[in-house]
């Protein structure tokens, strides 16, 4: 089994094409001042941008656990009219195939679970699911001028807690409202308004409510698989964000503070701040607090997804940066009446400490502390390297617990690449590795399926266009 599952792995990465970058979009901007001088030319003067991507993943889980692969290969086109007084309209769809894979619809024997990170590159609704995978993933109005920059449909949202994180197949994606306001060119205001959400890894579009509890729900406070999937009633949410940063100057300041409102279900604020306390020497600590809202989203308490606690966390970090480098030291603490949480469904949370494969959501009365070293040895390659502990609480602690998370030791190998020559311009390379382990903890082996004690590899090939 092993041994032919090695020689799909080589065979697979050896003849990857396609996609690496994690950008969400690599768009030709075109000035806003293109002169239009018909309804036809508004479409012929558009642009067209987007990605051709092939991804190839592979686990190596403990002992009788199961291994998986998976080689997902897609693209995505995105297209934007020319500006017409500041307005302009873009969609974009993209689509995904399984191009082969260890099987995404088997469940491992031990465990009866699905392969985790493999199904992620698919569509985790449906793991038999291989080629009716496509998705139209914007489609919004858009106006632009110097004071405004306001968008209406479906489209990318970036923020601390809500985010496209374009790392698999598929982006979160939204539909609502969004304004930013330029305060000064120091600053940056932003309100926004979600109701309908396309979660990374899935085809579908869902109401703010539906969309809680596509992925895997846990359990509650006492154990019990949690029952909010399909009971969550909520309208949407409402986010408020404000980014200052002095520029470039000695001892300069970057801050940001964001509020999610989830009607009927939380509310939740973060901040951030960092400076640079000496040159190439910077400092920064975050914090966020969160309570109950209405009914945390259904009046009974066994459907709600929101229990009524009060959650907060702090954060901080100390960076060096000399010349091409970037090294630093992080740490993460979560405490309060019960875990950290916010949908899944709608981004991951990017914290100082966050790395790759390392959510902290669902996690209460637990600690996290990261190294990261980053080289760009040029404009073409940068090597990013981590080293990770946990610390959590007992697997049955449920309280503070929602997915029976473990303390582990973890590490990471991140490697970008762009080749240099003109022919191969915009093609890029990623290659991820990512490592954990639990050493001195006596674990049900069931405990472990892609929680702890694995090695996972992602190559991935992406052409920008």
């Amino acid at each position: 089994m092993r041994n032919r599952f090695t020689l799909v792995a080589m065979l697979a990465a050896s003849i990857g094409w396609g996609t690496a970058s994690a950008q969400k979009h690599h768009e030709a901007h075109q000035p806003d001042t293109v002169q239009v001088n018909s309804v036809q030319e508004l479409f012929t003067k558009g642009t067209v941008h987007g990605h051709v991507r092939n991804y190839f993943m592979a686990t190596w889980n403990h002992r009788d656990l199961s291994d998986n692969y998976a080689n997902a290969i897609g693209a995505e086109i995105a297209y934007k009219t020319a500006p017409l007084h500041g307005f302009r309209v873009g969609f974009a769809g993209l689509f995904t195939y399984n191009l082969i894979s260890s099987g995404m619809e088997h469940q491992d024997p031990v465990t009866g679970k699905h392969p985790k990170l493999e199904l992620e590159l698919f569509d985790v609704e449906d793991p038999e699911n291989k080629a009716d995978l496509d998705r139209l993933d914007e489609l919004y109005l858009e106006y632009k001028v110097d004071w405004l920059h306001a968008k209406a449909g479906r489209f990318s949202f970036t923020s601390p807690l809500m985010n496209p994180q374009d790392t698999r197949m598929k982006p979160y994606s939204f539909q609502g409202i969004s304004i930013q306001l330029p305060i000064k060119d120091k600053a940056r205001l932003t309100l926004a308004w979600f109701d309908h959400f396309s979660p990374r890894s899935t085809v579908e579009w869902f109401k703010a409510g539906e969309s809680i509890g596509t992925f895997p729900v846990g359990v509650d406070a006492q154990g019990n698989r949690s029952n909010y999937a399909h009971h969550t009633e909520t309208k949407g949410v409402a986010v408020t964000g404000l980014q200052v940063n002095t520029g470039a100057v000695q001892y300069s300041i970057t801050a940001e503070v964001w509020n999610y409102w989830i009607e009927n279900v939380s509310n939740t604020s973060y901040g951030r701040t960092t400076i640079e306390i000496i040159p190439r020497v910077k400092a920064g600590i975050e914090g966020l607090y969160q309570v109950q809202v209405g009914k945390g989203g259904n009046p009974e308490e066994s459907h709600a997804y929101f229990p009524d606690q009060q959650q907060w966390l702090v954060g901080g970090q100390i960076a060096y940066e000399p010349n091409s480098w970037n090294m630093s030291l992080n740490y993460l603490h979560i405490d309060g009446d019960g875990r950290f949480l916010f949908p899944r469904e709608w981004g991951r949370e990017q914290f100082f400490a966050t790395i790759s494969r390392g959510r902290m959501e669902g996690t209460g009365k637990s600690d996290l502390l990261v190294a990261k070293v980053k080289k760009h040895w040029s404009d073409r390659l940068t090597i990013e390297a981590a080293a990770s502990k946990t610390w959590m609480p007992g697997r049955e602690n449920y309280t503070h617990n929602k997915y029976g998370a473990v303390s582990y030791i973890g590490w990471l190998a991140d490697i970008n690449y762009s080749p240099a020559k003109p022919v191969l311009k915009g093609l890029n390379f990623r290659l991820l590795y990512v490592g954990r382990t639990s050493p001195g903890t006596d674990l049900p082996i069931e405990a472990m399926y892609y929680t702890t004690n694995f090695h996972n590899v992602n190559f991935v090939t992406q052409l920008n266009f």
